[in-house]
């Protein structure tokens, strides 16, 4: 321990310790959903943390986005169920909290609701939560401080607006995507942007309006003006895709696809496929916009006005674009603003993807720098057009799973996980796929394992684990799985998804249990594996397969309702397979039934070993003896007594209605005896 002249000849030394701020355990740049999500977490699990936020309250992207306003996720305030969990299932707006007040519910009945309730409702939850938010900090640069104390070995450091710094353990980046995508060609400069085209009808009257893109917001525009404009023709260098073909909720939703009918009921609009670097914007004398290809303009003379410079029309009077549009929008999407971060993070790659979204793992943490983590919107690189995590009903989910493997590395605390013996196995499965919101709206991405113990007497079940970091999953999670485990997800069908598929084909769904593993529709999907994955099983596992290959699997057969509680189509087969898996009886049984067992069989089911001979079990009454009767279960003593009577014999006394048969020494006794009875 240093003293007062000590520590005063260090600081006059390394003028940078008396300059240095003291370092924060977390920061969270931006709060927008995902670093609101983030903060929630944190703040329940009573961390250090603080939420820097440019903008003067949360959500700012939502003050001006979408410029239409109408959001496109789903408001579904009506299920038919109490069970706030299955529920979640259908609201892709609301964050997790424990507060019931914070469902997006109570903010608008709206089914696509208005970006200003986003507005009202983040800010709620901010404010109700008494989240740690500062607002008006505009953060200008982040970088690395080398620090062999820290956590990961070195500091991250902001640096805002007013050259305040903030040194951070460990950064959450949910800035989302907030760079408009632009592509330069020769007259891209003409182009007018998604961010600033006026949201005015009236100003596109009598207009022919050429767009540039295939995504919502370019639909989003198409469908605002519609009504008003000569015609609207959209060029993109892919086709359309479908959110209702390709199960992904970024791609065109019916909401916005008015275009579609007016193109294919010959209403003038129409759609067009060309590489857009392939072409050029040419502005003639009238002030109107003319399309040429871009190889017509390179070879032109410099001195060449546009109305000179030739068009494809010149040698093919039939070319689709040969008219004149008053105005060309582009809505091509949005990229990660890497502007203020140090190259030392290597965020980027410089690859044409990492243009749009940072370099991260499976666990959602930077490439390039260890304890930088990416969350929200930004971290779609994951499951880019294959499940919802560029989305709130997706990304709180995994922004949940980022803190849960967090707390086990800086904080010694394991992965949630329930305890149960091995005879809730059943049950616990089909509780969870039956209302599990996080399998359900991150299928494929997020699963439930399950974790066995030495010979499958019991399990712990740990809910939403990143599949592809399931080989590091002892580590990542404190848990053990030395004796085998299964994993169940939600899958889709595997050729049943893609931008030409056919989705309402005649025999789209699968009924039949034999037929389960053909089953189209979003259903559970249970793997049993007898160790623990590689890293090299997970990493080149089979081609569209969120997991390695198993040992054994069980596809649950589709469900129209996605109520997988049918007793012969859903609970008898999944039981046999857990059943074939552990070479065990996961039955339930009568008191009755155990006491039978103990005297004929050398080895009881689990069931009976963790209840009946444990004292433990159903009371023999009157009504459960003839509802066990009636289904089948168990004979009927009443009839048998009767028949011995007739026959003038005495019939055995199987023992008072109302007491149980689980009497300790006499099972114990007639158990141990059973080879001499």
């Amino acid at each position: 321990m240093w003293g007062t002249p000590g520590l005063l000849l260090a600081i006059a030394l390394h003028p940078a310790l008396a300059l240095a701020p003291p370092a924060r355990d977390y920061c969270v740049l931006g709060a927008g959903p995902a670093g609101l999500q983030m903060a929630y977490f944190l703040h329940r699990a009573g961390r250090d943390y603080t939420v820097l936020e440019r903008a003067p309250g949360p959500g700012s992207f939502f003050t001006r986005y979408p410029r239409h306003r109408k959001l496109i996720s789903i408001n579904k305030r009506y299920t038919g169920k109490a069970n706030a969990e299955f529920n979640l299932r259908h609201d892709w707006n609301s964050l997790l909290s424990h507060d019931s007040r914070l469902l997006f519910r109570h903010y608008s009945t709206a089914y696509f609701p208005d970006a200003d309730d986003m507005l009202r409702y983040l800010g709620d939850f901010a404010s109700r939560l008494r989240l740690h938010v500062q607002y008006n900090t505009t953060i200008v640069h982040v970088t690395l401080d080398k620090d062999p104390r820290a956590w990961n070995g070195h500091y991250f450091v902001l640096t805002d607006h007013k050259r305040q710094t903030y040194r951070c353990r460990v950064l959450f980046v949910a800035t989302g995507l907030s760079v408009p995508n632009q592509v330069d060609f020769p007259g891209s400069e003409h182009l007018e942007g998604y961010e600033s085209v006026s949201v005015d009808p009236e100003d596109f009257a009598g207009q022919n309006v050429l767009i540039l893109g295939r995504g919502n917001a370019a639909f989003e525009t198409a469908e605002n003006i519609l009504g008003v404009t000569n015609f609207i023709h959209m060029l993109s260098r892919s086709r359309v895709r479908l959110s209702w073909a390709t199960h992904y909720v970024g791609d065109l939703r019916a909401i916005n696809n008015g275009l579609l009918d007016t193109y294919q009921l010959k209403s003038l609009d129409g759609l067009l496929e060309s590489d857009l670097t392939d072409l050029a914007i040419l502005k003639d004398h009238n002030g109107k916009f003319r399309v040429t290809l871009r190889f017509f303009v390179e070879e032109a003379d410099a001195n060449e006005t546009a109305d000179s410079i030739t068009l494809p029309q010149d040698d093919n009077d039939n070319f689709a674009m040969r008219v004149a549009y008053d105005r060309v929008i582009r809505c091509l999407g949005w990229n990660f603003d890497f502007s203020i971060f140090n190259k030392s993070l290597r965020l980027s790659s410089g690859g044409e993807f990492s243009k749009k979204y940072p370099l991260i793992r499976a666990s959602y943490e930077a490439k390039g720098s260890r304890g930088l983590f990416v969350l929200g919107t930004a971290s779609h690189s994951v499951d880019y057009r294959k499940s919802a995590g560029g989305f709130i009903h997706g990304f709180r989910y995994t922004a949940r799973a980022v803190h849960r493997l967090l707390e086990k590395r800086h904080h010694g605390v394991a992965w949630p996980a329930t305890q149960l013996p091995i005879t809730q196995l059943t049950s616990s499965l089909l509780r969870r796929m039956n209302e599990a919101s996080g399998l359900y709206q991150m299928f494929g991405v997020l699963a439930d394992v399950i974790l066995l113990t030495e010979n499958a007497t019991a399990f712990e079940y740990l809910e939403e684990i990143p599949v592809q970091m399931l080989a590091q999953l002892e580590s990542l999670t404190g848990r053990q799985a030395k004796h085998g485990l299964f994993v169940i997800t939600m899958e889709y069908g595997r050729n049943f998804s893609g931008p030409e598929k056919d989705v309402f084909f005649y025999d789209r769904s699968v009924g039949h249990t034999e037929d389960a593993w053909q089953s189209n529709f979003l259903h559970p999907v249970v793997y049993y594996y007898r160790h623990l994955p590689t890293e090299q099983e997970v990493r080149f596992r089979p081609a569209q397969w969120p997991l390695p290959r198993p040992t054994a699997i069980h596809h649950i057969v589709e469900d129209f309702l996605t109520d997988w509680t049918a007793p012969v189509g859903h609970v008898l087969p999944l039981r046999r397979f857990l059943e074939n898996c552990l070479d065990t009886d996961l039955r339930s049984f009568y008191a009755e039934s155990c006491f039978l067992f103990a005297l004929t069989r050398q080895k009881l089911p689990p069931f009976c070993q963790q209840g009946y001979m444990r004292k433990q079990g159903l009371m023999v009454t009157e009504s459960l003896r003839r509802n066990g009767v009636e289904s089948g279960l168990l004979r009927d003593y009443a009839t048998s007594s009767q028949h011995l009577k007739d026959r003038g014999q005495q019939p055995a006394n199987p023992g008072p209605v109302g007491h149980p048969l689980t009497t300790g020494t006499l099972v114990q006794s007639l158990h141990s005896n059973k080879e001499e009875l």
